[in-house]
């Protein structure tokens, strides 16, 4: 059964109970008011007429007659009774239980009557022929004798009005039960409308479709329910999609890798079958195990690169503090030779900074974009080195005046083995895991790398990183040029303005 229903039955249970229970009380109360108003009239009757029989004995002690006392009395009792304007039966008996006066009293077996007590009323609901009546009796006594005082009260109309009454009540009831329905259902719909879109963004998410979000509507409770469930979809999708990214990236990693190692393992293959079955002058043998050992070699290099993007994307273990200068000099040391080779010139720009870095890491990450700045340069051009602090921290920043990367988003260089020139990289032994090495290791340290290429103006690789990366000294110098650098510019701005 849906929320809304059970919702909407548990009102109904409710409302239906309090209703109910209310009329029906109501109409009880109001009964047993009519019924004890019947029972005060009648005790008020009765006093009247203990008042008149009181004052006709009384009259009948100074009054001369024929007749004989007892019939004197049963005179004047009926006289009273007919003069009397009474709303209820009466009878009159005597103490032998004689009818002495008689208006309207309900016929009535005498075995159900019982004689009161001196003083005592003795009441009592009767069931006759014509409906239910009250019933009271008591003693008078007058003279010397005792009158019995029997009234009667009709109360089928008091029945009737309750039998109508709760006829009434039962079509109201319908009515109200009808309206109340209508409403509930119409209110528990849209009360339970939120939860039910949470329920159907919870369907739809688990199907799949994760870019589903719910309404925020309803109460505050649901709006913030909804609120989070959408924060928490968001989440999902953000992780799914990453997920799915690295998937991929992974499955492209892996066939990459796979035609990587399937290239240099064919050559060699081939080789060694022509070897074996071949015979060769020796120095098409040579030419073949230099091939050998050249694929061979291109295989070490390439597994070498791998267990360095492993070990990249492990959390450093350990930083130190670094000279930048000396850092970037021992990384020139080694590329001096291949400078010699292509007559190449080479600018170093360095501040003096101290940096929190493993150098072993970083030390490969620079000589990764060197050795491509190297490749992609022609002889007599420029390779810069640049080396300072930021506003946001400090970079490192190797420039060229190389062949530039034709791909119009240079950073898709930074995926491995996405190669620019495939013929030049093969040429070089390289399989496209430099640059993605180089990315791996600068975000170890918290940073991001950037590339900037125009083709055929040179290529400029920029390592960002953070200010946690400086040495205390450093960062106080940091700051210093930040300040310095904000009060140049407000120089400038003062200096506009007035001219």
């Amino acid at each position: 059964m849906k929320l809304r229903h059970q919702l909407a039955l548990s009102a109904f249970a409710v409302f239906a109970l309090i209703f109910s229970g209310s009329g029906l009380t109501l109409i009880e109360i109001s009964a047993r008011l009519r019924q004890q108003d019947q029972i005060d009239a009648l005790i008020a009757q009765n006093r009247a007429i203990d008042g008149m029989l009181s004052s006709a004995a009384a009259l009948m002690a100074f009054t001369p007659s024929s007749f004989s006392p007892q019939r004197q009395l049963q005179n004047q009792l009926e006289k009273i009774l007919a003069d009397s304007a009474l709303e209820t039966g009466v009878r009159i008996l005597d103490e032998e239980g004689r009818i002495m006066a008689d208006s309207g009293f309900p016929e009535i077996d005498d075995d159900q009557m019982e004689t009161p007590q001196n003083d005592q009323i003795w009441m009592k609901i009767k069931n006759t022929a014509a409906g239910p009546v009250l019933i009271s009796a008591h003693v008078l006594p007058l003279n010397d004798t005792r009158l019995i005082i029997q009234s009667s009260a009709d109360l089928g109309a008091l029945r009737r009005n309750v039998q109508n009454q709760l006829g009434l009540f039962f079509f109201i009831n319908l009515a109200a039960y009808a309206v109340y329905w209508l409403a509930l259902i119409v209110v528990s719909r849209r009360l339970t409308q939120p939860v039910e879109q949470l329920a159907e963004g919870e369907r739809q998410i688990a199907g799949g479709r994760w870019s589903q979000r719910v309404p925020v509507s309803g109460a505050q409770e649901l709006k913030t329910l909804a609120e989070n469930f959408n924060r928490m979809a968001e989440t999902v999708e953000q992780k799914v999609a990453e997920l799915e990214t690295e998937n991929q990236e992974k499955e492209i990693f892996i066939n990459n890798l796979s035609h990587e190692m399937k290239t240099p393992l064919t050559s060699i293959l081939g080789y060694t079958q022509l070897l074996r079955r071949t015979k060769m002058s020796p120095q098409d043998a040579e030419q073949a195990l230099d091939i050998i050992e050249s694929e061979a070699r291109r295989m070490e290099r390439l597994s070498s690169r791998l267990m360095q993007l492993i070990v990249a994307a492990r959390p450093l273990s350990e930083c130190s503090a670094a000279a930048l200068d000396s850092f970037i000099e021992q990384a020139v040391l080694r590329l001096k030779p291949a400078l010699r080779e292509k007559s190449l010139r080479l600018c170093v720009e360095c501040e003096p900074l101290t940096v929190l870095i493993d150098e072993e890491l970083m030390q490969a990450a620079l000589r990764n974009v060197l050795d491509n700045a190297v490749k992609a340069s022609q002889p007599q051009t420029l390779i810069t080195i640049e080396a300072k602090t930021t506003e946001t921290g400090w970079q490192i920043t190797v420039r060229d005046e190389g062949c530039g990367i034709q791909d119009p988003h240079p950073e898709r260089m930074l995926q491995p083995f996405v190669m620019e020139d495939q013929a030049r990289s093969r040429k070089h032994h390289g399989a496209g895991l430099g640059l993605a090495l180089t990315q791996r290791i600068v975000q170890a340290h918290g940073g991001m790398v950037e590339i900037d290429s125009q083709p055929g103006h040179g290529t400029e690789v920029r390592f960002v990183f953070p200010p946690e990366t400086l040495a205390a000294d450093a960062k106080a110098e940091a700051s210093q040029t930040k300040a310095r650098m904000g009060k140049s510019e407000q120089d400038k701005e003062k200096t506009h303005e007035e001219q």
